[in-house]
């Protein structure tokens, strides 16, 4: 045993769950699998979501494998996007699955791995907290790596350290497949699960000096190379050919403490600085809980939570000033951040309900209570208030503070069109389909969430190319095959009677950005003109055609 490792857990810590615990913690994955599926497929691709849709419609499997693009695309999503366009279809379901699956096992999944330091309730409370935890609920939406990295992260890390203490092959090959996976799919994701090699190297040092022992360096090199060596040959052609862009991207932008305040806000799931203050003062309570339950583990997840954040921090990388992008990079932090949170209510709980007469009511009731406030103070009820399909939206996830969010205070701000108040009063069953064009896949230049509180229809993005434009960056092509897509609608479908629609809203002049090309609107308008009739309603940015009658 290593010398400076403390003392492990045992007893009904580390013993096998119980069949009661397994269905506690079924019912709560259920409830968080309502949460994540709640109109999933109506929610529209935007924002990052778009980096690995573009490389598969620009490009295939040999490219995809050899560069981390121009936007970063995640490689190992990529190849699976490429793989459905190429055989059963892409769409928004086939795009989402793999994040929707890793955010439902990330309920039940990683509270098991940490069974050994967390006594039932605890499991209990950690499972709940994830299921509800609003950064992990967007994840689970959204056709990025990061729900999958915090369901690899969150197993590696105590795989590791079972691995180190206990010496069974199968917990560290566990570790370094979840390792080398986590960085395929977000190569910065290496300085946390490798962060415990140094841990490992130390104790092994310690050994070797008081012992002259060497057995232990030599075990920590190996694992090292197991862990290193896959993840250098699936990375090497990337960095050869996009090495200077990855170099370009470094040192661009700072951390700052409004940075660290608005991640840990978002790791909280609360906007209120107060709340999120009152939550990491839970979590630190819950840390000294830990350590003295097993000072040697506690002093682990310190270590690499420490470096891991250092490294990802001195990278400077780009956007990294914003709180939601540091807190993308840590992600596989989170399951470990909300287990201390976990364990510092509980002991709260256990507190209040031991001055009660009905101590078991009272920690039943307690943590309901809990998990039922921080819900309703957190962002998710705003998400799901009104028909949306635009929950990823940055004016929901960048800052869960609205008044320090900055894209939210300028979209807030954006004037709606009375034509949109006309088509709510006409349709208040929401029955009524709007297809709106031209449009832009970055949110910060998107204020279509803010029509849809206002009309409250389904919304269909449209895609101009082939009427009056180009190719807009941020659009597909009507050529290419292997696309299902549900909320996407091209205008030359619409025009010519192979797509149905009740109202197409046309905006006009550019849309907005460095990377869009001009779009000509006036000849769409035309065109719609000709197909449908004098346009319904007019503004000076926009020309409103009713269609239903055309079908």
């Amino acid at each position: 045993m290593i010398e400076s490792a403390g003392s492990p857990v045992h007893g009904p810590r580390a013993a096998r769950p119980a069949p009661g615990i397994l269905l506690a913690l079924g019912l709560i994955a259920l409830a968080g699998a309502v949460v994540r599926l709640f109109r999933l497929g109506n929610q529209v691709i935007i924002d990052d979501e778009w980096h690995a849709l573009n490389v598969v419609h620009d490009a295939g499997y040999g490219f995809i494998f050899g560069h981390f693009g121009t936007a970063d695309h995640s490689i190992p999503m990529a190849l699976y996007f490429e793989l459905l366009a190429n055989t059963i279809g892409l769409g928004e379901w086939g795009m989402r699955l793999p994040s929707l699956m890793a955010g439902i096992a990330t309920v039940v999944v990683v509270p098991l791995a940490l069974r050994r330091w967390l006594d039932r309730s605890e499991i209990l409370i950690l499972a709940t907290l994830i299921a509800i935890s609003p950064l992990l609920i967007n994840f689970s939406r959204t056709a990025r790596p990061y729900a999958l990295i915090a369901l690899l992260i969150g197993l590696a890390l105590p795989l590791a350290w079972r691995w180190w203490r206990e010496g069974h092959w199968r917990h560290g090959a566990g570790w370094i497949g979840c390792g080398v996976l986590a960085a395929w799919l977000n190569p910065l994701t290496i300085v946390i699960s490798g962060a415990p090699l140094l841990w490992f190297a130390a104790d092994a040092l310690i050994v070797a000096r008081r012992r002259g022992d060497r057995r232990a360096l030599a075990r920590t090199a190996g694992a090292g190379a197991a862990l290193l060596l896959p993840v250098l040959a699936l990375l090497a052609t990337p960095l050869y050919h996009d090495a200077i862009s990855l170099l370009t991207k470094a040192s661009s932008h700072a951390v700052s403490p409004g940075t660290v305040g608005v991640a840990l806000s978002l790791f909280s799931g609360l906007g209120s600085t107060v709340l999120v203050a009152l939550t990491a003062l839970v979590a630190a309570a819950g840390f000294v809980m830990l350590w003295r339950r097993d000072d040697g583990f506690a002093r682990f997840v310190l270590l690499v939570a420490s470096v891991g954040s250092l490294c990802v921090v001195v990278t400077g990388a780009a956007w990294i000033k914003h709180g939601l992008v540091l807190a993308r990079y840590l992600i596989g932090l989170l399951p470990f951040y909300l287990a201390l949170v976990a364990i510092g209510l509980n002991g709260l709980i256990e507190r209040a309900a031991r001055l009660s007469p009905w101590p078991t009511a009272t920690k039943a009731l307690g943590v309901a209570a809990s998990a039922a406030l921080l819900l309703a103070l957190g962002p998710v009820p705003e998400w799901y208030r009104h028909y949306n399909q635009f929950t990823g939206h940055l004016s929901y996830q960048f800052d869960y503070d609205r008044g320090r969010n900055v894209i939210a205070r300028i979209l807030d701000a954006v004037p709606v069109e009375d034509f949109y108040r006309e088509i709510a009063q006409a349709h208040p069953d929401g029955n009524a389909v709007i297809v709106e064009a031209p449009w832009h896949l970055e949110s910060f230049w998107n204020p279509l969430y803010r029509y849809q509180r206002v009309h409250g229809q389904r919304v269909l993005i449209g895609f101009v190319n082939g009427v009056c434009a180009p190719r807009f960056y941020g659009e597909l092509d009507a050529a290419t095959a292997g696309l299902d897509f549900r909320n996407f609608v091209f205008l030359d479908d619409l025009l010519a009677g192979r797509a149905r629609a009740d109202y197409l809203v046309l905006r006009l002049g550019a849309v907005n950005g460095a990377r869009s090309l001009p779009a000509a609107t006036e000849r769409c308008v035309e065109a719609a003109a000709a197909r449908f009739g004098a346009p319904w309603r007019e503004t000076p940015e926009a020309v409103v055609f009713r269609i239903r009658q055309a079908h």
